[in-house]
C-alpha cells in the first residue's frame, strides 16, 4: 500500500450505456478505520488486509502513527500496526483528520483515554461539521473536549485521562458517536454502556469482542445496548470485506441502466449495511443476494422497470445511501418518499440539499419539507446534466450514475469528482470496466475524465477562455504554449541556437518544466522571462522541432492522467495531443484583434507565426473535424466561457 489514490477531478458520463460484468468495491471504509485504531492500542502487531485505499482511511493512518503506533505499509497491500499502549505518547502536532468525520470522532474517544491533550483539525468541509455528540458523552465520562461555537465545531482540543464509565441512551442514530464512547471506555473505570433505539453499524463492537475485549450485547426494544468493561486489547489480523455503501452505487446501476446486468462480489453482509437492497426490491428491482464466504455476500443486480415507495430513516442508519437511492427514484415511476433524513444535513456537506439539487438536475421532481424528501421519478431515462459534487464523495459518484441513467447518447459532465479519494479513487475507472463493452459513435461511451482541449492561432484568447473554463469547471490547465516558451528561453539562455534542432531537443528532454499560475525551468521561476519579445520570436522555430514535440507531448499526455484531465490548450491539442478529448474547441479571431490583443506583436508578426506554425512538418495548427469553432472578435471573455460550458 502506497497511499491514497488520486481521482479524476471531473467527469464526462455518456447516458443510456449499460452496466454488465463483476465489479469488487474496496475494503469497508468503517471496517478500515477501526481496525487501524484498535490496531494501534492492541498490544502488539495487527496485521489488515484489504485496508481502504481512500485519503479519509489513510488519515486514520497518519493519526495513528504520530500518535507513536507503528504503521508498516507492505509490498502486498497489507499493513501491519505495531501497537500497544506504551507505545502511544502525545502528538507533536495537531492531528490532520483532512476529510474524515470517522478519523475526528473516533481519535477523540480514543485519545480520551489518555492524560494528554490532543488537538484534531480538519480541512474547510469537516471543520464546519459539528462534534458535539461525542463531546457531550466524552464528557460526562471525564473528558474536555472544546471546540468553536455551541455545536463544538473542528478545531477539536480533547484532554483526556481519569475516565468513568457511563450509560449513554443515544439522541440520534450514530455508529461513530456509540464507538468514539467505547474506544473511550476501554481506558474507564467502571462499565460503559451505550443504548440505541435503532441498531447501527455493529463493526466496532464484533472488531472488539475480536480482539479480547469484555463486553456483552443485549438487545434493547427493537434495538441493542451495548456493554464495555476496561479491558486490553490482542492483535488481531483483520480481513476486510468490501464496502456496503459503495456497493450501493453499481447496484443502482445495474438495476437503472437499461440493458444492465451487475454483480458486486464480497460485500460485507453484516446488520444494518444492507438496509438498501430491501428499499430496491420493494420497487420492483431484480435484486438478490448470494452468501460468498465468511461475513461477506455477492450482490447480483438487472436493470427493469421500478416504482416509487417509501423509505424511514431506520432501514439504513447511516443514510450514506441515500445518494443511490435517490437515483433509483428519480428513475422510477411514481414518489418515493424518505423520512426523518434531516441528519444529511450534517454530513460532508448539506447533503440532503445536494441530493434535492441533483435528483432536480437530472431531471425528476423533487420536494423537501423539514427532514422528508420526495422525488417524482420520471418513469424512465433521466436528462443529461452538469452537476457539482459540493465536494461529496457519495454525491459525485451518484451523479455518474445518473449520467449512465440518462437518455442514450446524452452527455453529462460531474464536477467535483476528485471527492472521490476520500473513499473510492478507483470508482471512475471500476464503472468504466463494467461500461467499456459498449460503444457509440462521436465518442467513449464509458464514463472519462473530463478533458477540455482548446486550440486556436495566436491571439485568438485561448489562454483566458481556458483559465476561465477550468476555473468553472474546477479542474486543472495547462498551457501548453508555455512549455515551448520554456524550451526556447532555456535554449537562449544557454546560447544554444533555436535551429539547432538536436541540443534544442536534448534540452526538452532533460528539463524539469513545471507549468501552473507559475512557470518554473528546473526550479527557476521564469513566468516573465517566457513572455519576452526575443522568446516570442524563437518559439516558432523550437514549436516546429519534431523532436521537441515528441518529448512535450508525452510531458502533456503525462500531465492530463497525473491531473485527471482539465483544460489543455496549445496549437495541436485536439488534433494531436488528445484526439479523443470528450470536448474541443477551436479558438479564431480576426488578424487586427489578434494583434491587438498581443501588444508585443504588429500584425504581420501574427500573420508570420500563423505561417509556421499552419506550415511545419510536425503537427501544425490544425482545426479537429469535430471541434467547435468559436470567433471570439468583439465578443467578452465571459459570453465565450459561456459558450464553450454550453456544447458539455
Amino acid at each position: 500500500m502506497t497511499g491514497p489514490a488520486s481521482a479524476p477531478r471531473a467527469l464526462v458520463v455518456t447516458g443510456g450505456v449499460p452496466c454488465t460484468g463483476v465489479v469488487r468495491t474496496p475494503g469497508e471504509k468503517s471496517i478500515s478505520h477501526r481496525a487501524v485504531l484498535l490496531g494501534a492500542l492492541a498490544e502488539g502487531t495487527s496485521v489488515v488486509r484489504g485496508l481502504s485505499d481512500g485519503a479519509d482511511v489513510a488519515a486514520s493512518l497518519r493519526a495513528v502513527e504520530a500518535l507513536g503506533a507503528g504503521v508498516e505499509r507492505r509490498q502486498d497491500g497489507t499493513v501491519a500496526v505495531h501497537g500497544g499502549r506504551a507505545r502511544l505518547h502525545r502528538p507533536e502536532g495537531a492531528l490532520d483528520c483532512g476529510n474524515s468525520g470517522t478519523s475526528m470522532r473516533l481519535l477523540a474517544g480514543l485519545v480520551a483515554g489518555f492524560d494528554w491533550e490532543t488537538e484534531l483539525v480538519g480541512d474547510e468541509s469537516l471543520s464546519s461539521r459539528p462534534m458535539d455528540r461525542v463531546a457531550e458523552p466524552l464528557g460526562l465520562m471525564g473528558a474536555t473536549l472544546t471546540g468553536r461555537g455551541a455545536r463544538c465545531e473542528p478545531p477539536l482540543r480533547v484532554q483526556g485521562g481519569a475516565l468513568h464509565g457511563i450509560e449513554w441512551t443515544a439522541k440520534v442514530a450514530s455508529a461513530q458517536v456509540k464507538s468514539a464512547i467505547l474506544l473511550a471506555g476501554l481506558s474507564a473505570s467502571g462499565p460503559t454502556t451505550v443504548r440505541e433505539a435503532v441498531t447501527t453499524r455493529t463493526h466496532t463492537e464484533e472488531m472488539l469482542a475480536e480482539a479480547g475485549a469484555d463486553l456483552t450485547v443485549e438487545p434493547w426494544g427493537e434495538g441493542r445496548a451495548v456493554t464495555l468493561r476496561p479491558s486490553a486489547l490482542r492483535p488481531v489480523d483483520w480481513v476486510v470485506p468490501g464496502d456496503p455503501s459503495a456497493s450501493a452505487f453499481f447496484v443502482v446501476a445495474g438495476c437503472a441502466v437499461p440493458g444492465s446486468a451487475v454483480e458486486v462480489a464480497g460485500v460485507y453482509g453484516g446488520p444494518a449495511r444492507l438496509g438498501y437492497v430491501r428499499v430496491l426490491q420493494r420497487m420492483g428491482a431484480a435484486v438478490t443476494l448470494h452468501p460468498s464466504g465468511g461475513n461477506t455476500v455477492t450482490i447480483r443486480a438487472t436493470a427493469g422497470p421500478l416504482q416509487g415507495t417509501s423509505v424511514a430513516a431506520a432501514e439504513i442508519p447511516s443514510l450514506d445511501e441515500v445518494p443511490a437511492l435517490a437515483v433509483a427514484a428519480a428513475v422510477a415511476e411514481g414518489t418515493t418518499v424518505f423520512t426523518e433524513v434531516g441528519e444529511l444535513r450534517v454530513k460532508e456537506v448539506d447533503r440532503l440539499d445536494a441530493v434535492a439539487a441533483m435528483a432536480e438536475a437530472f431531471g425528476a421532481a423533487v420536494r423537501v419539507e423539514g427532514d422528508t424528501l420526495a422525488v417524482t421519478g420520471v418513469g424512465g431515462a433521466l436528462q443529461g446534466a452538469r452537476f457539482d459534487s459540493r465536494g461529496d464523495h457519495r454525491m459525485a459518484m451518484a451523479a455518474a450514475v445518473a449520467g449512465l441513467a440518462a437518455r442514450p447518447g446524452a452527455r453529462s459532465v460531474v464536477t467535483g469528482f476528485g471527492a472521490t479519494a476520500t473513499s473510492y479513487p478507483g470508482f471512475a475507472a471500476d464503472l468504466g470496466r463494467l461500461s467499456a463493452h459498449a460503444g457509440t459513435g462521436g465518442g467513449a461511451a464509458a464514463p472519462c475524465p473530463l478533458l477540455v482541449a482548446i486550440d486556436g492561432p495566436a491571439g485568438a484568447g485561448k489562454s483566458t477562455v481556458s483559465r476561465a473554463v477550468a476555473a468553472e469547471l474546477g479542474v486543472d490547465r495547462l498551457d501548453t504554449g508555455a512549455m515551448y516558451r520554456s524550451v526556447a528561453a532555456l535554449a537562449l539562455a544557454r546560447d544554444v541556437a533555436p535551429e539547432d534542432t538536436s541540443a534544442v531537443a536534448a534540452l526538452a528532454d532533460s528539463a524539469v518544466i513545471e507549468v501552473g499560475e507559475r512557470v518554473t525551468i528546473d526550479g527557476l521561476d521564469v513566468t516573465a522571462m517566457i513572455r519576452s519579445a526575443e522568446v516570442g520570436r524563437a518559439v516558432s522555430v523550437v514549436a516546429a522541432n519534431p523532436e521537441v514535440r515528441r518529448h512535450l507531448v508525452t510531458r502533456q499526455r503525462a500531465w492530463a492522467e497525473a491531473h485527471g484531465g482539465g483544460v489543455v490548450e496549445g496549437r495541436d491539442i485536439g488534433s494531436v495531443v488528445f484526439p479523443q478529448a470528450p470536448l474541443k474547441v477551436y479558438l479564431t479571431a480576426s488578424p487586427e484583434e489578434r494583434a491587438r490583443r498581443r501588444h508585443d506583436e504588429a500584425p504581420e508578426g501574427v500573420a508570420r507565426r500563423d505561417r509556421l506554425d499552419s506550415t511545419r512538418d510536425a503537427s501544425p495548427l490544425r482545426e479537429a473535424a469535430d471541434a467547435h469553432r468559436l470567433d471570439t472578435t468583439g465578443r467578452t471573455v465571459q459570453d465565450v466561457v459561456q459558450e464553450v460550458l454550453s456544447w458539455l
